[in-house]
């Protein structure tokens, strides 16, 4: 039995006693052990297997919640009549949530002590954490949820399974969500990482930086239109402070005549790289995810030196660049200020200080006018009206700008991020002014982080960090060889295809390809098949069609990566 370490140690320390003034035993019309509980029979009096059959009436996803155990007969029916439910059961998760220790302990001790198919069954203690129950779901093969319910229970037991059901679907969604999105960007992000790669002979790994700055304290600066009411104090005091800023307020120092120590990008998207277009200049450091757009590299590097890390450390071609050449993982959350936090803690910062992070976006702007961003100087120079114009006048004449959903759903999320981000001696403070107000952060002022010639100190620091030379070429050379020789793999398997007709031999190379993906050393490649095996096993295709399927997404992929690596050997 797959059995929670809480429904354990609650089993474990268990009086062994049934209470007789809540609990009464009984046998059914049809000769079963049954309980009355407070009066209220926990079973059917009659008819056992048909109440069996009336809750599990329905079932048709491959994760089942079983809220109330009672006496194991309908988690005991299931597993005997499994396959009158499912066709297939290797992707199957039953997840029992046992609402009343002593009958659990009564039926393990007298009436069912084992289950067919034991392995696919998860029993835990209705007092559980939501988040452990989420730890249990195998995301990537759940196909949906379906709940079954104990029928004695109570309208309040009743309500908070519901509210448990609904939690996981939220969290299915999310997860599911978030695989398919991985999905998509990684290979945008393989992509990006193939032609940034030609920059990090010349740029330095993020590890050089582990703690350099103990004892020092920066401005964190994002556009927020809040910053207005902070500019000119930073331009007075510009030498003695230490500014980092994120890439979309890079324009609006620069437009001040304020020049960053340090601008942070993330994102791969293409209007990020616009904040580098249109922001001219020199600065110091770039602190560049190297899965970011390859404009922002090709447009910095004669104007910064570029720091490199990366977010997406499991991101197969990551593993193999870091057999030829180290990129280390900054820990980073979904916007790019969360990571410019991040690496503030990572260099050793003791104090920061938040600036035009608002959380109000007026107007549900983003890059607007009103946060003195990049779109403010692109509309200026009529060079370029971006998508986000026209989308937010369709926002600012068509709703309540005053209160827009949307925004709050992502303040509550920044909000919960900070929440629950743990830094040990760091301090993390926020010039709030008009802004919307977060608990967890102290009010700040500027004041405090002037200290005399500061900027040259750091710089000092930096100028005696060294970046080392590597020969990205044989990198280049290990993955194309690697990426012809799966190209070549996946068609001897579309060549054999024509020559098999029994759905068993379709089953055996669809195997293979499986035990492919666990032996293969490329890690580019896993990447690839684990994401094709994932999308195949969606559906209820057969396995010619899986297979089908997998060899047109592999080699779509491939021929997609070979290109660039041959435009990036070329030059």
């Amino acid at each position: 039995m797959n059995i929670s370490i809480k429904l354990h140690n609650d089993i474990i320390n268990y009086k062994n006693t049934l209470d007789d003034s809540i609990y009464k035993i009984d046998k059914s019309k049809d000769g079963y052990t049954i309980f009355y509980k407070n009066g209220r029979a926990v079973h059917s009096k009659y008819n056992i297997e048909v109440e069996c059959k009336r809750v599990l009436e329905g079932i048709n996803k491959n994760l089942i919640i079983v809220y109330g155990y009672g006496l194991g007969y309908i988690v005991k029916y299931l597993t005997d009549n499994i396959y009158n439910y499912f066709s297939n059961i290797d992707n199957l998760q039953i997840i029992v949530i046992v609402d009343d220790i002593d009958l659990f302990i009564y039926s393990y001790k007298n009436i069912f002590s084992s289950f067919n198919f034991s392995d696919k069954i998860y029993f835990v203690s209705s007092s559980e954490d939501i988040n452990y129950l989420y730890s249990l779901i195998d995301y990537k093969k759940v196909n949906g949820v379906n709940l079954v319910l104990l029928p004695s229970l109570s309208k309040e037991e009743k309500d908070y399974a519901n509210k448990i059901y609904i939690d996981i679907l939220h969290s299915i969604e999310r997860e599911v969500s978030n695989i398919f999105t991985n999905i998509y960007f990684e290979n945008i992000w393989t992509k990006n990482i193939i032609f940034n790669s030609e920059y990090l002979n010349n740029s330095f790994d993020i590890s050089s930086f582990k703690n350099i700055f103990n004892g020092l304290c920066a401005l964190l600066i994002c556009p927020g239109p809040t910053l207005r009411f902070s500019i000119l104090k930073i331009k007075e005091n510009r030498d003695n402070l230490i500014i980092i800023c994120v890439d979309t307020a890079l324009a609006v120092l620069l437009k001040y005549g304020i020049t960053p120590d340090f601008v942070v990008t993330v994102d791969g998207g293409f209007y990020n790289s616009l904040d580098f277009v249109y922001a001219d200049g020199n600065f110091p450091y770039l602190v560049m995810d190297i899965a970011c757009n390859k404009i922002i590299p090709k447009n910095i590097c004669s104007r910064a030196n570029i720091i490199r890390f990366t977010s997406t450390v499991n991101l197969g071609i990551i593993k193999d660049i870091n057999n030829y050449i180290p990129i280390s993982e900054l820990t980073t959350s979904n916007t790019v200020t969360t990571t410019m936090i991040e690496f503030a803690y990572y260099v050793g910062f003791d104090r920061v200080l938040l600036i035009g992070f608002d959380n109000s976006y007026p107007f549900y702007e983003r890059h607007s006018k009103h946060s003195l961003s990049y779109e403010y100087k692109i509309n200026n120079i009529n060079k370029l009206d971006t998508i986000e114009s026209y989308y937010f006048d369709t926002i600012r004449h068509n709703t309540d700008i005053s209160h827009y959903p949307p925004t709050e759903f992502i303040f509550n999320e920044q909000i919960e991020y900070f929440k629950f981000t743990k830094y040990d001696n760091f301090i993390i403070e926020r010039v709030t002014l008009n802004a919307i107000n977060i608990d967890c952060f102290k009010e700040g002022a500027i004041d405090d982080y002037i200290l005399s010639d500061t900027r040259e100190t750091i710089l000092k620091k930096m100028n005696n960090i060294l970046s080392n030379s590597y020969d990205i070429k044989n990198f280049y050379i290990y993955l194309e060889d690697s990426l012809i020789s799966f190209r070549e793999y996946i068609i001897d398997i579309y060549n054999k295809l024509s020559n098999i007709n029994t759905e068993e031999e379709f089953e055996n190379i669809f195997m293979s390809i499986i035990n492919k993906v666990e032996l293969e050393k490329c890690s580019t490649i896993k990447t690839i098949l684990d994401n094709a095996l994932f999308l195949s096993k969606r559906g209820e295709a057969d396995y010619k069609n899986k297979l089908l399927f997998i060899i047109l997404e592999s080699t779509k992929v491939l021929n997609y990566f070979l290109t660039r690596i041959s435009m990036i050997r070329n030059k």
